[in-house]
């Protein structure tokens, strides 16, 4: 109940930065309900004038019934504009938010997370979330509406008004119980569909390689199955909202018949007008609308405090953990690392245990071992993408904790093994890492990256568009744009992920010469399984057990390491 009481103050704090629309929509809403109110009145007056058939007074009261039905549609036509510009600009603002948390959670979350859930929320909650004060003022309208022709009834005869008033409340209790049902089965189907998103997300992504290994059968099955269970819970809060609304309807229908029984009986007693009965009749449907509202309110509300869950959840940081860095500035970074007596669970499972060692600037540093040993995860935690557990990373003597984001993320690049490549043009994916960057400097780093012939052999040449991903590109070519993507950056420090992994020989030769020359002016760490791509390395570190059994250079370590050498026979055979 506090958490929804803490959302539902935040939803606030989006509107409070709008006053003037909240003001204008609260005003037109009170307005249509005022204005509303006359035409019942109105009627009334009409039906007592065909009695006595007044004509004069028939025809002024039937122009003013005009004239109050035509205020209102264009008060409410004035409320829906002003509504409209609310809701775009709280959604826009909401999204904006939850974009930005996203781009400041750590890394981890991203592992552990299906990317469908972050799409879910991002997309349907904040859209649902921003409509709230919209749906809401429209039931208030109508509440207000409702209420005041209860009045009206009371002034009219008060035991109906009494009746009117009991009814209300015995079907609202109803409606308090259904909406006990509703939430719980509502947030069933939210669990459900936002897992099912995810595996559409992977699908999508994903459909090249299962069209390859022939996974469609496998994937489909797992999907369908997915499908069914978020459609079935779907269904099941739908069949439990629409059953407990026909229970309320049959419960209605028995208050209907009491209420004509008592109208006859008010009537014959002359307590009431005939004309005043066939007005609170014809009305009181719609009065009872009052439940409608108030259900519709309610129900609502229980949806809204399920997406401002799912919503404040990513933008406050709920569940979900958030980078931290610190204030200080390097002006002059040289590129020294060091990792002191580091300790590093990833997945509660023990990485790393006093892990130490040093790079030095202007070197080209590599790191080899088996696969699982951590050798990728050095370098997350060095770009600051994972947070150490104990023990310190130092850049420049000084601990990468009390650092800057900009500092650290400014004189740091790192290319993958598997870059993400935008669907933006060639030009436009490497000039995202330097906005600045002319034409000029593109051309020549993506001659440093040897892909500068094959773009120029393109029919749009650097303004290809590429597809998500690259699709359109090879594995190589796409590293060799993400190469040219971190030279363009010109960070001093600069990180290689398996990132010859998917080239040839011939590329693999050019692309070692390009690391070789950057470590003149950078610090240069390499990540590598194929050894021949770091025999150059100025200093190569071996993992063994996750930690640091000897390090040189590759003529040092055939000769004194028997891991290393054995690793590097491996591949040679």
């Amino acid at each position: 109940m506090k958490s929804d009481t803490k959302n539902v103050k935040r939803l606030f704090n989006y509107y409070k930065k709008y006053p003037t629309l909240v003001i204008l929509v609260i005003v037109l809403n009170l307005l249509f309900a005022f204005i509303s109110l006359l035409s019942p009145i109105y009627e009334g007056k009409l039906l007592s004038y065909f009695e006595n058939f007044d004509i004069t007074k028939i025809i002024t009261v039937a122009l003013t019934l005009v004239v109050i039905r035509i205020i209102i549609e264009i008060v409410t036509n004035l409320w829906s504009r002003v509504i409209l510009k609310l809701n775009a600009r709280v959604n826009f603002d909401l999204k904006r938010d939850m974009l930005e948390s996203l781009t400041n959670f750590e890394v981890k979350n991203f592992d552990n997370t299906n990317s469908g859930m972050f799409v879910s929320r991002l997309n349907k909650d904040t859209t649902e979330l921003s409509q709230l004060f919209d749906d809401v003022t429209d039931d208030l309208s109508g509440i207000i509406l409702n209420i005041s022709f209860i009045v009206y009834v009371f002034f009219l005869n008060k035991y109906l008004g009494i009746f009117l008033v009991l009814n209300v409340i015995l079907v609202y209790l109803l409606t308090i119980l259904k909406l006990k049902y509703y939430k719980r089965v509502r947030k069933d189907y939210k669990i459900k569909d936002e897992k099912t998103v995810g595996l559409y997300t992977d699908v999508v992504r994903g459909i090249r390689e299962i069209k390859d290994l022939n996974l469609k059968d496998t994937i489909l099955k797992d999907v369908n199955s997915k499908t069914k269970d978020s459609i079935d819970a779907e269904t099941k809060s739908i069949h439990t909202r629409r059953t407990w609304n026909r229970y309320i309807a049959a419960f209605q229908h028995i208050l209907d018949f009491i209420f004509v029984i008592l109208s006859v009986y008010f009537i014959k007693k002359n307590m009431l007008e005939v004309s005043s009965f066939l007005i609170i009749f014809l009305y009181k449907n719609k009065v009872l609308n009052l439940i409608t509202f108030i259900t519709d309110m309610l129900e609502r509300f229980a949806d809204g405090k399920v997406a401002a869950t799912r919503v404040f959840d990513i933008i406050y940081y709920n569940t979900f953990t958030k980078e931290t860095y610190g204030t200080k500035e390097i002006n002059d970074l040289k590129g020294n690392i060091e990792f002191k007596n580091v300790k590093f669970k990833y997945n509660s499972k023990e990485l790393f245990n006093n892990l130490s060692f040093k790079i030095h600037e202007h070197e080209m540093t590599a790191i080899v071992g088996k696969s699982g040993e951590g050798k990728s995860s050095i370098l997350k935690l060095i770009n600051k993408s994972y947070n150490v557990d104990k023990g310190s990373i130092l850049i420049d003597n000084i601990d990468i904790n009390e650092l800057s984001e900009k500092n650290i993320k400014d004189n740091m690049s790192i290319v993958s093994q598997a870059p993400y490549i935008f669907n933006l043009s060639i030009k436009d994916n490497i000039r995202l890492a330097r906005p600045s960057a002319t034409d000029e400097e593109i051309i020549e780093v993506c001659k440093k990256a040897r892909i500068h012939d094959l773009i120029i052999e393109m029919e749009e040449g650097y303004d290809t568009v590429v597809g998500e991903n690259g699709v359109i590109l090879s594995g190589g070519q796409r590293q060799r744009i993400a190469i040219a993507r971190a030279l363009i950056k010109n960070s001093k420090i600069i990180l290689f992920d398996e990132a010859t992994s998917a080239l040839d020989n011939s590329n693999q030769e050019k692309i070692k010469k390009i690391m070789k020359d950057l470590a003149k002016d950078h610090t240069v760490i390499i990540v590598a399984h194929r050894l021949s791509t770091i025999v150059d390395a100025d200093n190569i570190l071996v993992l063994s057990n996750h930690n640091i059994i000897a390090k040189g250079t590759h003529k040092d370590l055939m000769k004194k390491c028997d891991e290393y050498k054995k690793l590097y026979e491996v591949e040679e055979n």
